[in-house]
């Protein structure tokens, strides 16, 4: 008797702990330097290695009917999508990358990342000329969007890489 009440006990426990959600993440640049660290500069080269691609992810939305419980995480699944499509790519980003989410016939997500996959190359220690132009790059993307480009001066250093 003792032993069946055992065993029903062990069977009613497992069946008490089966998965009932299922979580996934994908994380980009979420490397944070100590306070008490010293971190160089560091400045790399962007290099498109393929022509424009067109990734659509399906799979990692198919659990999730669309409602406006969902759609507050869209801004979240799309990163999961950018992310899936630099992987299949064998990129490190996606330049110019344009992401269109769509409800299908069945009512799930999805979403389609387009753009030029790229590699970072050319790994090397920030000179000073390199700190102005990323000090340029800054005061621009905090002005608003009205603000236009000056033309650049001779002193002026304007690197866009962009090879095969």
């Amino acid at each position: 008797m003792f032993l069946f009440a055992s065993l029903a006990i062990c069977v009613l426990s497992i069946n008490a702990q089966t998965r009932t959600t299922d979580y996934k993440e994908s994380s980009a640049r979420n490397l944070e330097p100590l306070h008490s660290v010293m971190i160089a500069p560091l400045i790399a080269d962007l290099s498109v290695i393929g022509d424009r691609i067109v990734y659509t992810e399906k799979e990692s939305f198919a659990a999730y009917t669309v409602t406006p419980d969902v759609v507050k995480f869209v801004e979240n699944f799309k990163k999961v999508a950018l992310s899936r499509a630099a992987r299949a790519h064998g990129a490190d980003a996606i330049i110019g990358a344009t992401v269109d989410v769509i409800t299908n016939s069945e009512g799930r997500l999805e979403i389609t990342i387009s753009g030029y996959p790229a590699k970072y190359t050319n790994f090397r220690n920030a000179t000073a000329e390199d700190i102005t132009l990323v000090q340029q790059g800054l005061n621009v993307m905090s002005r608003n969007n009205t603000d236009i480009l000056t033309t650049p001066t001779s002193q002026t250093r304007m690197d866009v890489v962009l090879s095969k």
